[in-house]
């Protein structure tokens, strides 16, 4: 008996255990897709100038901000593809950041317009493992709270590209030297961004985990639990089959019983009926005569 309740609640605990690292692990991909946001909000405003100082022409422009979505397009399957055969992703992210840290570096250096939209490639490439996020997702949870998670995943990123650029207010006024290197208004962006993404390292490091996907022999409790709550949940019309022949037959008996008597009443009241057995007997007195 004791062996019985310490086996349950060893289960319980790590059951709760397994809880809190899964919340901490959506947590964290939620603020990899604020980080992202306030990537895209704080460079924005400030890579057109930038391109200016550095002689660029017009069209470089357009340059730097596609190339960030087409390296992006292009290692978002290969994460994907990597994703699916290992059945992981903390590697994955941990790998990916690694190329946002640099290329937010390579920007805030900014020799030359080349070294620029190098810098928006390479940044590029470790925003394709939002296909792996996705796909860890679609596996670790329930059909009933997809829609939720993924619905709060996005406005995370909403929620950057709100807050973004509230971080150019200070980011403008930084007129400083880094060693050989000049911080003003158009380079603090990529350190900015250098350090959030290497902080986020960190938090990864520590605060997400791979936890098995929901086919697995956990989810499938999680299931049958839930689909033997919803068995019990549901009540029956009828007790049972002999309740319900019962009552149809009683039923069936009231309505021989009324239709019967519904019958002779209109059989009683019906006026043709009335008019033929009187003129019947009429007819009988006349044919006997009267002695």
């Amino acid at each position: 008996m004791y062996s019985d309740q310490g086996f349950q609640g060893s289960k319980l605990l790590s059951t709760m255990d397994n809880q809190q690292k899964r919340n901490l692990t959506f947590l964290t991909i939620g603020l990899i897709f604020m980080l992202s946001g306030i990537e895209y909000a704080v460079i924005l405003p400030t890579i057109w100038r930038y391109l200016q100082i550095l002689e660029a022409p017009p069209y470089f422009l357009g340059l730097g901000l596609s190339a960030f979505s087409l390296s992006a397009l292009l290692t978002g399957p290969l994460f994907g593809v990597w994703s699916d055969r290992s059945k992981t992703t903390k590697s994955i992210i941990l790998f990916s950041n690694i190329f946002e840290i640099a290329g937010n570096f390579m920007y805030f250096l900014g020799y030359s317009k080349w070294l620029l939209l190098c810098s928006r490639l390479v940044a590029g490439i470790g925003a394709g493992a939002g296909s792996s996020i996705f796909g860890f997702l679609t596996r670790s949870t329930l059909p009933e709270e997809r829609a939720g998670i993924f619905a709060a995943v996005m406005a995370c990123r909403q929620a950057g590209l709100l807050v973004g650029p509230a971080f150019n207010l200070f980011l403008r006024l930084c007129d400083f030297k880094l060693g050989p290197f000049a911080v003003n208004k158009y380079t603090s962006p990529g350190i900015f961004m250098c350090v959030l993404w290497l902080l986020l390292q960190f938090v990864v490091l520590a605060k997400y985990w791979d936890i098995p996907p929901i086919s697995s022999e956990e989810g499938v409790t999680v299931l049958e639990l839930k689909q033997q709550e919803e068995k019990e949940e549901e009540v029956p019309l009828m007790g049972s089959d002999e309740e319900a022949g019962r009552t149809y037959s009683a039923v069936n008996s009231d309505q021989v019983e009324t239709s019967t008597l519904s019958e002779t009443a209109h059989e009683a009241s019906s006026p043709f009926q009335n008019f033929s057995v009187s003129r019947g007997e009429q007819a009988a007195l006349t044919e006997c005569p009267v002695q």
